[in-house]
């Protein structure tokens, strides 16, 4: 998509302007989208639009790159697990109103309701190639930020992430962290885990969702 008109599109997020909803959004469940970015902002206050776009991200694209080494992969979340003091947030939880995707929270692995094996296999088998973008993501990212900001017009720092977002996906750099402030906030340690692949191997460890 050309530069000039990604920068219309910032324009019409942050400063309201009115006109015909694009075709990706009138096909999107509305009702669903807004049902997930209030329980999210329900749960996590100091989220961010940034925070949204990358559970957004993760939902749609999965882990969004390939694991080569399972062995390598298992002893980064052992380093991460020891090096933890906090695990924030639930025990799992969809990473967007798609549920294509669940962050699986690393305190599953610390507190022996998973084994660090069951998780790695789940997150190996998971991340199954590098993510292919289309213009549906960026359509499906534009009706998702139009919906948060009727959701939460007040939400901090909403027109400074919608401007680096655009200048992102512009630069065809897709992924994003977690805000700083919601890393602070919230210590998240999790791995991402495909749906069907969560509910087989993971989903009866229930530890409180």
């Amino acid at each position: 998509m050309k530069k000039l008109l990604w920068y219309f599109v910032a324009g019409i997020m942050l400063f309201g302007a009115c006109g015909r909803k694009d075709s990706q959004e009138n096909k999107l469940p509305r009702a669903a989208i807004r049902e997930y970015v209030e329980h999210f902002l329900n749960r996590y206050p100091e989220a961010t639009l940034q925070d949204i776009y990358k559970g957004s991200f993760q939902d749609y694209f999965g882990p969004a790159h390939i694991v080569n080494d399972r062995e390598r992969a298992k002893q980064s979340i052992l380093r991460e697990i020891a090096a933890a003091d906090t695990f924030g947030g639930v025990c799992y939880e969809p990473c967007g109103w798609r549920g294509q995707y669940y962050r699986v929270n690393l305190s599953m692995v610390k507190d022996s309701l998973v084994t660090i094996d069951t998780l790695v296999d789940a997150f190996v088998e998971s991340a199954q190639g590098e993510p292919v973008f289309s213009d549906e993501w960026i359509e499906e990212w534009i009706a998702i930020q139009q919906i948060v900001r009727e959701v939460a017009p007040s939400l901090q720092g909403f027109a400074e992430d919608s401007v680096r977002i655009v200048r992102l996906l512009d630069s065809n750099n897709y992924v994003m962290h977690h805000s700083r402030r919601f890393d602070e906030r919230y210590c998240p340690h999790y791995r991402i885990v495909r749906r069907d692949v969560f509910e087989q191997k993971i989903m009866p460890n229930d530890c409180g969702k």
